[in-house]
């Protein structure tokens, strides 16, 4: 019986043991520091790319941090650095990873989406040709076994016509010593290989990664993944809005033109742009074939980064505009993509905008049976309507303008319009169509591409995607809210709105009318009124003059009761408010009546001068102010004496634990030019235990403060008790 006790208790006590430190981790959860430690390849000439990456991964972890309310400390260091001090327990995640051979025996966060560069590593002294001269046939580039890599390179060598011999390896020291031996030229890499001595030639992709830790911290892995689900959840476009501003300009930064591009753009002719009928703001055509508008403008940037050159065709319809495209007499047109239209055998670019559309409804929701799930879109956006059925799954039609749409739904021939927000802010139409509304929780969007002639190579498919990567998003906006401001002219009013307009001038003269009898009619009461305000202005001179004795009143009634020096109260303002409080007091209610006695002070003001003293004086009242608090009254009684009540439920404890911050705050007090040590002494009386009774309390503190000083001064008795110290 007496092993089996012995036994039970030694599995208690290994249970307790090992529950404590998941115990204790689980309750370090809220508030804990998080140490991150982030790579930072070797050699690395794209700093500002991979800065970005970075900085997409801390922003994560910003917002992870409004959940957990954790801390981070970043470190930097290399690859080796990072994992040997994870391994160490210095740091609990490294990142940014790819995982790999590498990475074996470690976990990886899961959710957390950050990237990393691939780089061409070579060593320094080792003279070899450009990776992308014309002998880059006979370069041989090694890179450890990883599918990404792999597609990266393969992608890279396609896209700039390279012919270079790729030789695969399955672990790093192996890469790296053939490099250092001469066997091959240049190895592709993230930097968890590269050692010192070598150097990033250039960066040429951007590879997903992860945040990697050890096994042991499986729960903390956990954690972490969970938050970034729940912010997935809560808030989808947070990791859409961090790509764009990080992770895109990285792209731009590593973003180069191919020599095939380089020589397509020097021999291209100027390339055609179909365009719509026009579509204030977003295209319009000119009798002497330039355009303008948003897209126009957004087409001369390209221009100006890709090097290429446009002229413009005027399309009637959107079926000539796509026939145009696949018989080749235009190379290229603004459209949404959708991969249900006629014209099939024409590629697009990525795109180069999310336009905008408001969903407008009628008010009183009154239609006609047909139109139940029915919408209706303004000519101008090729694809646009395949795009809308698709994705909103309802029969779309075409109107040839906004104003037709609107009109349409207004007369309950269709169920919903969309409309270009932009449009909508910049014409204000909405304010002629009262009946109906948009739908504030609701807004489509359509991707805007560059749809390209099968007649065209692929290598400006190329160049365009380039150049819409390098694109600067600020710049596109702004030139969205250039075009997007609002813009009325009578001429237009008049052409699209007649009987409004109409109704609008009646309505202006009969307002005129009204206001000319207005005015008339305030001639009459004039006179009037002129007496009743000298009657007001007599009145407001009477009050301002009583206001006055009142305030002055006040000013004397605080001056007298208002210590000079200090600024707290003096005895009598002091006496009087303590009384008006006791007397309102509930029976029974704690406080605490402290006499605070500054010790030696006469010997210092004597030494030193009333100047050092009036000093002294100034910073032990400024140090009260910050112990007691500001509902306190706090007075001093004359010379070196002064009085605190402090109303509430403090109890002996906590009146005690006050005295003694003031005994020793009184310690750090010093003044310039003195060797002065300043002590305090402090009696206390509770009401409690000495009654509610002023004079009481009083006696009751002053004999607590008799006690102190009789016991060697610097220090804090509560009366009817021993001395705290």
């Amino acid at each position: 019986m007496k092993k089996l006790f012995c036994v039970l208790s030694a599995l208690l006590f290994l249970m307790l043991f090992c529950d404590a430190p998941v115990r204790a981790e689980e309750s370090a959860g809220s508030g804990r520091i998080i140490r991150v430690g982030l790579v930072e390849p070797p050699g690395l000439q794209e700093k500002f790319a991979y800065q970005m990456l970075l900085n997409q991964l801390k922003g994560y972890l910003s917002e992870v941090s409004k959940h957990k309310r954790w801390q981070y400390v970043y470190d930097i260091g290399s690859y080796q650095e990072c994992v040997a001090r994870l391994r160490r327990g210095e740091l609990d995640f490294v990142g940014p990873v790819s995982p790999g051979i590498t990475t074996a025996g470690m976990i990886f966060v899961g959710g957390v989406p950050n990237w990393t560069l691939l780089n061409w590593y070579r060593v320094n002294d080792t003279p070899r040709p450009s990776l992308l001269s014309q002998s880059a046939k006979s370069v041989t580039v090694g890179f450890v076994v990883n599918d990404l890599t792999q597609s990266a390179i393969s992608f890279f060598m396609e896209k700039n016509d390279w012919h270079a011999k790729v030789r695969p390896f399955f672990d790093g020291p192996s890469m790296i010593a053939a490099l250092r031996r001469g066997e091959i030229d240049a190895v592709c890499d993230n930097g968890s290989h590269a050692e010192p001595g070598m150097f990033s030639e250039r960066s040429f992709a951007v590879v997903p990664a992860r945040l990697m830790t050890t096994p042991d911290k499986q729960a903390l892995c956990d954690e972490l993944t969970d938050a970034v689900l729940t912010i997935e959840s809560v808030n989808p476009s947070f990791g859409t809005s961090l790509k764009g501003k990080y992770v895109d300009r990285a792209l731009q930064a590593i973003a180069r033109p191919t020599k095939t591009a380089e020589r397509f753009i020097e021999s291209a002719k100027k390339l055609r742009v179909a365009v719509p009928p026009d579509f204030a703001p977003f295209f319009a055509m000119r009798e002497d074939g330039t355009a303008n508008g948003l897209y126009m403008d957004i087409l001369r940037l390209l221009a100006e980064s890709s090097g290429l050159k446009f002229s413009f065709l005027r399309a009637e319809s959107e079926p000539q505009l796509w026939q145009m495209l696949v018989s080749g007499e235009a190379d290229m047109a603004f459209v949404s993509y959708a991969d249900e239209i006629s014209a099939v055998d024409v590629y697009y670019t990525g795109d180069v905008r999310e336009e905008k559309f408001s969903v407008i409804r009628k008010k009183d929701g009154n239609m006609q049976p047909s139109a139940r799930n029915v919408a209706v879109i303004p000519a101008g956006f090729p694809g646009a309507e395949q795009y809308f059925a698709k994705k909103y799954h309802q029969r779309i039609r075409t109107a040839e303008s906004v104003e037709k749409c609107l009109d349409a739904v207004e007369a309950g021939v269709y169920e919903t319009t969309y409309i270009p927000s932009l449009y909508l802010r910049r014409e204000s139409t909405m304010f002629y169509h009262p009946s109906l509304e948009e739908a504030d929780r609701e807004m489509a969007e359509i991707p805007i591409a560059l749809a390209l002639s099968p007649k065209q190579p692929t290598i400006l498919q190329i160049i365009l995607n380039g150049s819409i990567l390098r694109l600067d998003k600020n710049d596109v906006e702004r030139l969205a809210y250039e075009y997007g401001r609002p813009t009325l002219s009578v001429a237009y009013l008049l052409e699209q709105y007649p009987l409004r307009i109409a109704l609008f001038v009646g309505c202006m003269v009969a307002g005129l009318a009204g206001l000319c009898f207005v005015l008339s009619r305030n001639r009459l009461q004039r006179k009037q009124n002129e007496i009743l305000q000298q009657k007001n202005r007599d009145l407001e001179i009477a009050l301002s003059r009583v206001e006055a004795m009142r305030i002055s009143r006040d000013s004397y009634k605080q001056e007298s009761e208002t210590d000079r020096l200090t600024e707290l109260y003096n005895k009598m303002g002091f006496e009087n408010a303590v009384r008006k409080r006791l007397e309102a007091m509930p029976e029974g209610s704690g406080g605490a009546f402290f006499i605070i006695d500054m010790d030696h002070f006469k010997e210092a003001n004597d030494t030193y001068g009333h100047q050092c003293g009036d000093l002294i004086l100034k910073k032990f009242s400024a140090m009260l102010k910050e112990i007691f608090r500001q509902s306190d009254c706090l007075g001093r009684f004359g010379g070196d004496e002064f009085v605190v009540f402090a109303e509430g439920g403090l109890t002996r404890e906590s009146a005690a634990q006050k005295a003694k911050q003031v005994v020793d705050a009184a310690h750090s007090i010093t003044v310039a030019g003195a060797d002065l040590q300043v002590t305090a002494s402090v009696g206390i009386a509770m009401c409690q235990e000495s009654g509610s009774n002023y004079d009481f309390l009083f006696s009751a503190a002053d004999r607590a403060l008799y006690q102190v000083k009789t016991e060697g001064r610097d220090g804090y008795s509560v009366a009817s008790s021993g001395v705290f110290r």
